[in-house]
């Protein structure tokens, strides 16, 4: 205590003292006790804190007061209290009423002749100025509240279902509840799924009709007290809203929360809930908290589903390629050799000597097991595992396979300049190959096939034309769908011609393979 101060009325002036600070106590105890009493008594409360600066003012105002007045300290806890409170615009009214009462009651001791030092006291006035109006431009930028971003642990959840154990136990350690629950429903599911910590009731799928009411999660951010039938609110634009009305909240009770903070969110697939309770001295700070914290359970729900559908389309193409590596490769080759056997058949029936024609189909198998094995190879270990080639490297040794498993003549024809050709398109292209010369023999009854491949403009054009009968039934839009899917994947056009005279295949690609 100052022995100088109060400079007047020393038994009123400890009398204030000591009444504000039991007020203040008081005060305290109950805002941490009740968040409705906190958020009630916010305005009453910064009434009272502006009339005691102004009654500090006439107690500790004297002629030699420099170091012990306290207008500057209290005046920053007004304006400081408003901004993290309320709003910029309140801020504003608290300086300027604050200010213009400082200065009529400064103007009154003057004119009743109290003593004091009238040019400090005008100091002071532009003190108080110049600080509200930093005060001001700092509420006008009030900091934003951000939560920590939620990162799902891996492997942490069902991959259809987003992560709720991991959000609840986010958002109860960010807001430090000691228990909640969490609700999710997908815009394609009718149940509700429910997880809980530290609460009395198992995790369970809610179906259609279990919670009472039309819409069993709230619309915004709020604290609710279901006994006392209480509401505090946010009104989605940082202010808020109190009101007396029996809460409606169904998740609530239906798992036996009385009181608590309730944060919606949303996902691209669905919407839900966070449900916290046992919160210690919860306020409409956690309010503000809990928004963010809402927005960011949303966000890793909707980076999850993201995932999951870049998963799912991944498994997707994967399983296209290998049917279409089965279908170009292994399908083909059985084909091949019931053909051979057929014709082995035959040609034992008819007296002949089988042993050139079952050494040739041994040959030829064990061709076809290499390529099973490279493929094998490959799925393993990726596409890498196929070196960049020229054409005329790759695609002579495969027409020669072709021409002695199938019995027909297989020409390329490759210009000299044409560019190598990256490994991961030299499969497919390989590939579409293969099909078109197994297709030529089998559905035409092609005895030769022509592979034409050259460069063009930063384009590879590849034709395949054959001698054979041509398609049975050739409508518009019909193509071979496996050399279709091909040309689709490597972003390139396919145009099919097919007649009495054999049929043509013309595939233009990027050079590049891009």
């Amino acid at each position: 205590m100052d022995p100088d101060q109060p400079v007047r009325s020393h038994f009123a002036g400890y009398a204030l003292l000591f009444g504000y600070i039991a007020l203040s106590a008081g005060l305290f105890a109950l805002a941490w006790r009740s968040w409705w009493w906190d958020y009630q008594l916010s305005w009453p409360a910064h009434a009272v804190d502006v009339a005691v600066f102004l009654a500090a003012v006439y107690f500790t105002e004297g002629a030699a007061d420099d170091f012990t007045s306290p207008f500057l300290a209290f005046f920053a806890y007004l304006m400081l209290a408003s901004t993290f409170r309320w709003s910029w615009r309140v801020t504003a009214l608290t300086g300027l009423t604050a200010t213009v009462l400082y200065m009529l009651v400064g103007l009154g001791m003057q004119a009743l002749h109290i003593e004091m030092d009238i040019y400090r006291f005008g100091r002071r006035v532009i003190y108080m100025l110049v600080l509200a109006m930093v005060l001001i431009w700092l509420g006008d930028r009030r900091f934003t509240l951000i939560a920590e971003r939620f990162v799902e642990p891996p492997g942490a959840t069902d991959d259809r279902l987003p992560p709720l154990d991991e959000a609840l136990r986010f958002a109860m350690a960010q807001i430090g509840a000691r228990s909640g629950a969490i609700a999710w429903a997908d815009d394609e599911e009718p149940q509700i799924e429910l997880r809980v910590v530290g609460l009395d009731r198992p995790r369970s799928i809610l179906g259609p009709g279990e919670l009472p009411g039309e819409m069993p999660f709230p619309a915004s951010a709020r604290l609710f007290d279901s006994k006392r039938r209480r509401v505090l609110r946010s009104t989605g634009d940082g202010n808020f809203a109190a009101s007396r009305n029996q809460p409606d909240e169904p998740l609530a009770a239906f798992c036996g929360i009385s009181s608590g903070l309730a944060l919606p969110f949303e996902g691209v697939t669905g919407r839900g809930t966070l449900l916290l309770a046992g919160i210690p001295g919860a306020s409409v700070d956690h309010i503000a908290l809990g928004e963010p914290i809402a927005r960011e359970v949303g966000a890793g729900f909707d980076r999850q589903s993201t995932v999951t559908l870049v998963r799912e389309g991944a498994v997707t193409r994967m399983r296209d390629a290998v049917a279409r590596d089965l279908h170009d490769t292994i399908a083909q080759s059985l084909a091949g050799a019931a053909l051979r056997l057929e014709g082995l058949r035959k040609w034992i029936a008819s007296g002949g000597d089988p042993e050139p024609e079952i050494q040739a189909i041994k040959a030829a198998l064990k061709t076809e097991q290499v390529q099973v094995r490279a493929l094998i190879a490959r799925l393993r270990r990726g596409e890498a595992v196929i070196p960049d080639a020229s054409a005329a490297s790759s695609f002579g040794k495969l027409l020669r396979e072709l021409s002695s498993y199938w019995g027909i003549e297989a020409v390329l024809q490759a210009e000299s300049r044409t560019t190598a050709i990256p490994g991961w398109q030299m499969h497919d292209l390989r590939q579409i190959v293969r099909e078109g010369v197994v297709n030529a023999v089998r559905h035409g009854a092609a005895t030769r096939v022509e592979i034409s491949l050259a460069e063009r403009a930063g384009m590879l054009e590849l034709v395949i034309s054959d001698n054979g009968s041509g398609f049975s039934v050739i409508n518009q839009g019909t193509r071979p769908r496996s050399i279709g899917e091909r040309v689709d994947q490597l972003g390139g056009s396919l145009v099919v011609e097919s007649g009495i005279r054999g049929t043509r295949l013309h595939i233009v690609l990027r050079a590049d393979g891009a």
